[in-house]
């Protein structure tokens, strides 16, 4: 993403370094093009995000690479085919990727050959001392460093690579690395130590030198990452054991033994992640019929492109960064998987009012799910999860209106709570192991998380009506086993150019005596020829006596911006902002609307239900520090309800996307 920028905005620095290739102090790395991680996506997708790297270096600099970077390092047993496939010999990966493989310190050096299915590629071991020391520490001790390593290791080739942003980008690092002259300093070293230091491309010691030996990997990420993607409460069981380790000086002793988990485990830590990786799948499946039917090479291409940008790492994973945690970076991945399936019906469908029902395990977790698609929207209803709606799609903005993240405890939250609890005052405290910064004030009192996942037509039934910060709390006291129980499909057809899905569950309300069984029946028919998403709700009272309950109606929508004066809700003749928190009775329709992306959602409500509204915020950690983010807007109708034995209540709401002129 970032080099298409810089073609456009810094067309002199490709001048510069299309210079420093051609002299041969520059050995340009190919990769999947727009950042993905390469082991997650389909293999002729991987492939394809090198190839295009590939041609892209060809025709800018006029050299075919040799290697590849991979994004966040991360390793699968699967790479050397698709490395291989695209034509690259080589890759780098940290070194704690061969420690875990059983190798030790003195083979951390030059480089080892690994295959798959007879798919031989080179791997580099990147030095972690000087991961860590370049830019941080002063440039002796780098030197010093490869002293000691030469004296004990003799003549070695000592691999350095990481992210550019550590030098400039990063906090602090601009005034570190240009204003006192860290890189100057540092290269100046380098220079005048040219009878120890010899500097050389990944290729050029491919060409002089030959390889230690054969290894395999294991799946793998650098040792942070591992960290970051178990789940909360293990990660801090395994943080906890490291502490220990390192209190007593004993972690290098035990290091190739200690291991976190590995990058796929973001896809079950955060159901969002996977729902995202799995749209991914879903359009790269229907890019791949859309090619069979289609011979127009221009058309095809768009739509792998689109494609390509939607697999772009950044929001599929949270760490120290923002990544999933910022919704811009999901609405931007999201916009393009968008914009790839335009493109795709456009192909498949030439302009035509149309509608398609695809039944199948959308989330691959063995539960049929239903994806409907109109030129205007994709809706997915999750049947497993309550017979809620996962997402929807108004294709005409190229935005997913229900974009929002669930708010869960993370294991960095404990810091922010030691920060509260020791009251070190000015936003910072400075502990043994970490810098701790807060972004802004008593973020301890957002540290609030959710019962449920955040869908849209989820059926709470509760106790007695609650108000907007009972919701925001969670402390809604619920009845009903139906928010995320399992529903079956009844049927899934089309009628009258709409699509009309039938979900039931059969489920039960507590009472002072006992459990009483209800059955709650949903209709959706999303509408081809307008856009428009309807569900008719029928409750049935299957037991012998009557139920009594609040029914609350549950959605959660996003346009991105908390307090922007061009995105708004609309009830009645009063306007609030998205970040605003309240209710209003006897409402039967509101709206929210985005003027920037141009267009209004109105939600009709066939009886008058109080209006709830809240902001849902998440408390994450970033590269400078502890920050809220807004992640969307609650809504929840309310209904009082007294239904007798044997008897039905119906109920009726739709969502209608629609441009503004």
């Amino acid at each position: 993403p970032l080099i298409e920028w810089i073609e456009k905005n810094r067309p002199g620095y490709f001048k510069t370094l299309k210079s420093m290739v051609k002299s041969g102090q520059v050995e340009i790395l190919s990769g999947g093009f727009y950042e993905p991680i390469l082991s997650s996506l389909p293999e002729k997708d991987a492939v394809g995000q090198i190839k295009m790297m590939n041609d892209w270096i060809k025709k800018k600099f006029n050299t075919t690479p040799r290697g590849a970077w991979l994004a966040e390092r991360i390793w699968d047993s699967s790479l050397p085919t698709v490395l291989a496939a695209a034509g690259m010999e080589y890759t780098l990966l940290d070194d704690t990727h061969f420690q875990y493989a059983g190798l030790s310190e003195k083979d951390m050096f030059g480089y080892w050959v690994t295959e798959r299915h007879g798919n031989s590629v080179a791997v580099f071991p990147i030095d972690k001392f000087l991961r860590y020391s370049i830019p941080f520490k002063q440039p002796e001790e780098t030197l010093e460093y490869w002293h000691r390593a030469a004296e004990k290791y003799g003549a070695i080739g000592v691999t350095y690579g990481d992210d550019g942003e550590k030098f400039g980008v990063w906090p602090e690092t601009n005034e570190w690395v240009f204003g006192k002259k860290w890189l100057e300093r540092f290269l100046q070293m380098v220079t005048e130590n040219d009878e120890l230091v010899e500097t050389v491309t990944c290729s050029e010691y491919i060409d002089r030198f030959p390889p230690n030996g054969r290894v395999y990997l294991p799946p793998a990420s650098y040792e942070e990452m591992m960290e970051w993607s178990l789940p909360t409460e293990v990660s801090k069981e395994f943080k906890g054991i490291i502490d220990r380790l390192e209190a007593e000086n004993r972690k290098q002793e035990f290091s190739r033994f200690l291991r976190g988990g590995q990058w796929d485990n973001f896809m079950v830590k955060y159901e969002e992640a996977n729902q995202l990786h799995k749209k991914m799948l879903y359009i790269s499946k229907r890019a791949e019929t859309a090619a069979a039917k289609s011979k127009n090479a221009g058309k095809n291409d768009a739509v792998r492109r689109e494609l390509y940008k939607g697999q772009c790492n950044c929001p599929y994973w949270h760490g120290l960064f923002g990544g999933l945690y910022l919704s811009n970076l999901r609405h931007a991945v999201y916009a393009h998987l968008i914009e790839s399936g335009k493109l795709i019906d456009g192909i498949m469908h030439r302009g035509k009012k149309w509608v398609e029902i695809n039944r199948g395990d959308f989330f691959k977790n063995f539960s049929e799910d239903v994806a409907v698609e109109t030129s205007d929207l994709f809706v997915l209803m999750d049947p497993a999860y309550g017979g809620t709606v996962a997402e929807i799609d108004y294709k005409p903005a190229s935005f997913n209106i229900s974009n929002v993240l669930t708010r869960r405890p993370e294991a960095y939250h404990g810091k922010i709570q030691d920060a509260a609890r020791n009251n070190h005052g000015e936003g910072e405290i400075l502990s043994i192991h970490d810098r701790v910064r807060m972004k802004e004030d008593a973020l301890e009192t957002k540290l609030l998380f959710d019962s449920f996942l955040r869908r849209s037509f989820m059926d709470r039934m509760l106790g007695s009506p609650p108000t907007p910060e009972m919701l925001r709390t969670d402390q809604a006291v619920e009845k009903g086993d139906f928010a995320d129980g399992r529903s079956k499909i009844v049927s899934a057809q089309k009628i009258d150019n709409s699509a009309v899905v039938v979900l039931s569950r059969e489920g039960t309300l507590k009472t002072e005596e006992g459990r009483l069984p209800l059955k709650v029946r949903k209709t959706y028919r999303v509408d081809a020829n307008v856009p428009k998403l309807a569900c008719e709700y029928m409750i049935k009272n299957s037991g012998k006596t009557a139920a009594r309950f609040t029914l609350a109606v549950e959605w959660n929508f996003t346009l991105l911006a908390a307090d922007a004066d061009d995105r708004y809700v609309t009830v009645g003749k009063k306007r609030f902002k998205m970040n605003s928190a309240g209710s209003d009775d006897s409402v039967k329709s509101w709206s929210f609307t985005d003027e920037y992306f141009r267009f209004s959602v109105k939600l009709s409500s066939s009886r008058p239900v109080r209006l709830l509204r809240y902001p849902i915020e998440t408390v994450s950690q970033s590269e400078d520090g502890f920050e809220s983010n807004y992640q969307g807007t609650s809504f929840t109708g309310l209904v009082d309800i007294d239904l007798a034995p044997g008897k039905t209540y119906s109920h009726k709401f739709s969502i209608a996307p629609h441009p503004l002129h």
